[in-house]
This record gives C-alpha cells, structure tokens and sequence, in this order.
C-alpha cells in the first residue's frame, strides 16, 4: 500500500513517500540560489576545454556548470567543441546532475521537457520509448508523434502513453511546445546567465516520478496545490484529497519526520539495528543483530538476518538520497548464501527510480553497490554537511521548522514571544513569503539572544500576558515580526 503525503503551505515544499508504513523517500523543493534538478538556463560560456572535451557554463548560479560534448546534440562525433562553442557566447541548458561538494552542475544541452505521456525533446530529432511500452505501442505512437513533430524535434514515449489518447497527447505537445517557445524568447529578451524555467520539485516532479504507481491515498495540506494537481495529473485524481491533521502523518509531525530520516542509527522492531555512515567519499551500512531473537540455528538465522537487512538497506539508501559508492556490511556468511543476498538486493533496487548497480561482495565480505547522483541528498540538505557521524541541522532547516510550528500555534494562541539567535532572526526575515505570512494569524513577538540555541518560546497565550511579561523586563529590546 503506497501513499504519498505532500505539505506545501510553507516556503519549503515537502513530499514523503510511504509504502507498508515505512517511509522510503523524501522530496524537498526550498527557495534556493543553487541550480536544482531539470532548471533551465541561458548560460553564458566561459571556457571551452578540448583535451576535457567539454565547456565551462556559467549559469548564474554559485557554482560554474560542466557541459560535456556528448551533451551537445548538435556536435558529431569528429566535431570540435570550439567549432560550435566559443567563449563569452551564450547557450540554453539544462541541469541534469545538482552540484555537489567543490563540483559544479552537470549540464546538457538536449533539453527535456517531461509531461504525463511524454518528454518532449526540442532539439532531439528522433522518437525513443519505455523499455515498458509493448512493441506494437511503441510502433503505433512511434508512427503517430513521427508526423506531428518537425526534423528539429524528439519525443519520449512514457510507460502512461498506453492508455492515452491521441488528443490528450496531442494537447500535452501543444503545452511543450508552447513553454519552450516562450523560454527561447526570454532568452532573446535577457543577456547571459538567465534562469527560465523549473518545474517545481513539490509537489510537480515528485507525482511525476511516481505516477505510474498504485497509489492507496495522496494527502495535500493545503486545496490549491490539491486542484493544481488533480488538473495536472487527472488519472489520479481519486486518490486525492485533504489532510484532516495537516502537520502529522502516522502520529509524526514533519519535523520528526525529517530528523528520523538522516538519524544514524535505525532499529527495527525485530531487533536489527542499521547504522549508517555517510562520508564525502562513500556510505557505509552496518548490520547488527544483538537484539534480534529467534529459535533457529546460528547459520540460518544469520542468513534470516541479512535476507531482512536487504530491504531495511534499500529503505534507507531511498528515504536519505545516498548516492556514489556504497557499502554493506552484513554479517558473516557463505558464498551460497551471498550469492542469494546479491540476488534480492538486486530485486529490491528494481522499484528505485535512479539507476543502481550491485557488484557482489568483495574479499572483506562488504557488498559494494553504486547509486546514481541527481538530487541532493536528504543529509546535506538538512545540515549542509555530508558526514552523517553527529548530524546537527542547520539554521536554515531550523527556520523552515520553526515556520511550521508557527502554523501549528495559529489553532490554539493569540501571541507568541520568542527568543530567536540571531543567524536564525536573519534566515527568518529572508525564509518567509508573502503567501506564508498571510497564513499565520498569531501574533508574533521577539528579542535576539546570541546564547539561545535557535530559538526558545518564552511566553504564548494572549496579548496581556506578552504585555505583562514586556513591562516586567524593560531592559530586553522586544519587536514585533509578525
């Protein structure tokens, strides 16, 4: 039983995927300088590396973008990147790998425009499909898409297409066309690095991903984002509505939600324990079953063990984003029995989305795997940091904390006081929209207080008990945020 659970009335958007009761992955979508996911820009090109054979972009963003030349569709083989790319001029492209560490985003310039049936490439020039698709869908829509596009343009046939009909795909072309059209003006109308356009990663992509998936329930905490969506994605509409709880799934708010997620040490209710090490080099995962009971014996339970392990891992390679080099280490085993461990780790990674590869176990008995890089990872988005040993989270994470504990206060107090660090005071008054604001009634109080870890709530109730709590410490300077 799969259910998608998305909060949306806050400045970041967040999606958690639930299967069996088990979250097994997170979608976080923040305002933020750094280049996301399928962002679009007009870069500007700033160096072009032959003996790297590739070009340097600069995208606006932090970090300078790497554009290598298999991502050029419109250089052959034996073409020269500078033949085409030539330093100071400008190009359109597209993010298809997030920054990380001292890395820049990787770019192409194949743009992808990805709707429900299909992806429409505007310079692709060629008709590709699912590996899902039947032969002789593939080959009817192939034939279909083949004359409704021009030379300069591509499509993907997506696994949905196979219910479709020729007017919803034809509809979802005209839109495609119509959004790369208006990009290609803004980017005669703008000079050099320009942003011009992101789908949102919440709760847009994340539906998107996921849409081909037998889905129980999908909650909203918020009805506008609950109509946009069941206009964007009408097969799945009935599985749609509001949350009566807006912040708690299954007796969790989000903000426990989050910091469970990238905790180091996980113990399951059979008593198996994970822990898991995440480093700038590699991930290790580390199986132990000291608390674990059963009545067989020592061989078999250990392979009862590791066989259980397998989905705990892939649960918690999923929920946190881990990504490069992985390793697992299980518990002592045989080579029968590890061959078989290979096996269904290779079974469960079926349902991710991202590319994974499984190598076996290596001669100190740790399996190695590989997971592809594309967003961000849970860890470093919620402490900036990629080492998991002590995980703190950073003051922008707690500021999007603290907003929705804010929303929280709106049913049951007038005013609030706090006392706010002042790092946080800062990423608050940056942090909160115009649409949030409006949406917290409470209010709102403050003094800053450099030895206040984040925040502290001194007072909360009416106005007269702030009132009385003010005139009683004249000497602290208290303003008013909200």
């Amino acid at each position: 039983m799969k259910k998608i659970h998305f909060y949306t009335s806050c400045s970041e958007k967040i999606g958690l995927l639930f299967e069996e009761k088990q979250c097994t992955d997170i979608f976080i979508d923040r305002q933020s300088t750094d280049a996301r996911l399928g962002s679009i820009y007009k870069g500007k090109i700033r160096n072009v590396d032959e003996s790297m054979e590739a070009a340097f972009i600069d995208i606006g963003e932090k970090k300078v973008g790497f554009l290598p030349k298999s991502e050029v569709p419109f250089l052959g083989v034996n073409d020269r990147l500078s033949s085409d790319l030539t330093d100071g001029a400008s190009i359109i492209v597209q993010v298809i790998k997030e920054a990380y560490q001292d890395k820049g985003p990787r770019l192409t310039a194949n743009i992808t425009l990805t709707g429900q049936r299909i992806v429409y490439l505007p310079k692709g020039s060629y008709v590709a499909s699912s590996k899902k698709l039947s032969q002789s869908l593939t080959d009817q829509w192939k034939s279909f898409l083949t004359e409704q596009l021009s030379s300069n343009e591509g499509a993907i046939l997506r696994t949905e297409i196979a219910n479709a009909k020729t007017d919803q795909v034809l509809s979802e072309l005209a839109t495609s066309r119509q959004r790369w059209q208006q990009m290609e003006r803004d980017a005669t109308q703008h000079k050099a690095p320009y942003f011009l356009f992101q789908y949102p990663m919440v709760p847009d992509q994340m539906l998107n991903q996921y849409q081909n998936e037998a889905f129980h329930d999908i909650t909203f905490d918020e009805r506008r984002a609950l109509q946009k969506m069941k206009t964007i994605f009408p097969d799945l509409a009935d599985k749609m509505r509001i949350r009566k709880e807006a912040n708690q799934i299954a007796g969790y708010d989000v903000n426990q939600w989050l910091t469970e997620a990238i905790h180091p040490v996980v113990h399951k209710q059979d008593g198996i324990t994970l822990t898991v090490e995440q480093t700038e080099a590699l991930t290790v995962i580390d199986i132990d079953s000291s608390r674990f009971t059963s009545r067989q014996n020592k061989q078999e339970t250990i392979y009862r063990i590791n066989q259980r392990s397998v989905r705990y891992c892939v649960e918690e390679i999923r929920k946190r984003n881990i990504s490069g080099i992985i390793m697992i280490d299980f518990l002592k085993m045989g080579k029968k029995e590890e061959n078989i461990i290979v096996k269904e780790m290779k079974k469960a990674l079926r349902e991710d989305p991202l590319r994974t590869e499984v190598f076996g176990f290596t001669q100190l008995g740790l399996l190695e795997m590989t997971r592809k890089r594309e967003r961000t990872g849970l860890l470093e988005i919620l402490t900036n940091s990629a080492s998991s040993k002590e995980p703190v989270l950073s003051v922008d994470t707690v500021g999007y904390q603290l907003e929705r504990e804010l929303l929280e206060w709106n049913r049951n107090t007038e005013c609030l006081l706090l006392a706010l660090h002042p790092d946080l005071y800062s990423v608050l008054k940056e942090k909160l929209t115009n649409d949030v604001l409006s949406n917290i009634q409470i209010e709102l109080y403050y003094y800053t207080d450099e030895y206040v870890q984040h925040y502290q709530v001194i007072r909360s109730g009416s106005k007269e008990l702030i009132n009385l709590y003010m005139a009683d410490n004249q000497e602290i300077v208290i303003d008013k945020l909200l």
